[in-house]
């Protein structure tokens, strides 16, 4: 009977706590460091929150977030017309893509965009030569803006806006995001290189015209009449040294059968020919201690030269 007793009030405990738990106030979780990034609208965050960006510093490509809208051929030939700008020094450029309910303040977005990126050199002649667009992805259309680094002055207001309207269009005439992107950043990259020439046509001049390379300054030996005595002897006895020498080395190399060098390494001549023996080398191998084959994929190395330095946009 007390153990009938003991079951039913366990039983009778067990459903207490079953229905009095989920009353029971549970503490608050203490909201995430990267909640308020994941809740701020581009263009609304501020540096103190790191703009609203997440995304690391260096990337594979200098598109970002660009594989929802773009063909990997696509984007591979941006990375070609966007290296060949940062190789020349005329510009670093990032493209940002974001959909339209993402996004605040358009133009500060890609101010912003291109702060966070750090884009631009920190010196030289061509400091802070930082860029981005920014491709604001809409129904059925597309809203592009730009941030312009403060070394960029000559590239005017008037002739970005036509750029970006040159991307709109074409996605308004054809549907193809591949085809809006490549006709801007074709269009970007002769302006900008019309604006700031290539650092590298420099160089690329002086190997086009190089100078006449300096004449050897000739050496005249001494004539062997023009010889002293006592320089003769030494001649003499140190071709007899060498001569001698050259002799015990045929010698040891063909004695016993024409075995070379011993048994435990280099190399015979007996059977046909000469070849490895021993220590020596037996073929091409595949160095160890890397990898079984394949290769490692290339780590990102596209990203700004440190700038960042930006009040200009549109």
């Amino acid at each position: 009977m007390k153990k009938i007793l003991g079951a039913g009030v366990s039983l009778i405990a067990v459903f207490l706590v079953a229905f009095t738990y989920p009353n029971i106030k549970q503490p608050v979780r203490a909201e995430l460091p990267y909640a308020s990034l994941l809740n701020t609208l581009c263009g609304e965050g501020s540096e103190a929150d790191q703009y609203g960006f997440s995304y690391p510093l260096q990337q594979y490509h200098w598109t970002v977030d660009g594989e929802a809208y773009l063909s990997p051929a696509t984007i591979d030939e941006l990375d070609v017309i966007f290296d060949q700008l940062n190789a020349e020094s005329v510009v670093q450029t990032m493209i940002l893509f974001k959909p339209a309910n993402q996004v605040g303040n358009r133009v500060n977005c890609a101010v912003h965009f291109l702060r966070y990126m750090q884009l631009g050199l920190t010196s030289g002649e061509r400091k802070d030569n930082g860029f981005t667009f920014l491709i604001v992805v809409e129904n059925n259309k597309i809203d592009v803006h730009y941030g312009v680094g403060l070394g960029l002055p000559a590239l005017t207001a008037h002739s970005l806006t036509e750029i970006n309207r040159l991307a709109e269009d074409t996605y308004d005439e054809t549907g193809s995001m591949d085809d809006a992107v490549l006709a801007m950043a074709n269009a970007y990259a002769s302006y900008a290189r019309e604006q700031y020439p290539p650092l590298l046509a420099v160089s690329n001049q002086a190997a086009e015209n190089p100078q006449p390379a300096e004449q050897p300054t000739e050496i005249t030996l001494p004539a062997l009449a023009d010889l002293s005595i006592a320089s003769l002897m030494c001649l003499c006895c140190i071709s007899i040294i060498v001569l001698i020498v050259f002799l015990m080395i045929v010698r040891s190399l063909f004695r016993g059968g024409g075995r070379g060098w011993g048994s435990g390494g280099g190399w015979s001549s007996g059977g046909g020919g000469f070849r490895p023996s021993g220590g020596g080398f037996s073929g091409w191998s595949r160095p160890s201690g890397g990898s079984s084959g394949g290769f490692r994929p290339h780590l990102p190395t596209r990203g700004g030269g440190g700038s960042g330095r930006s009040n200009r946009g549109n």
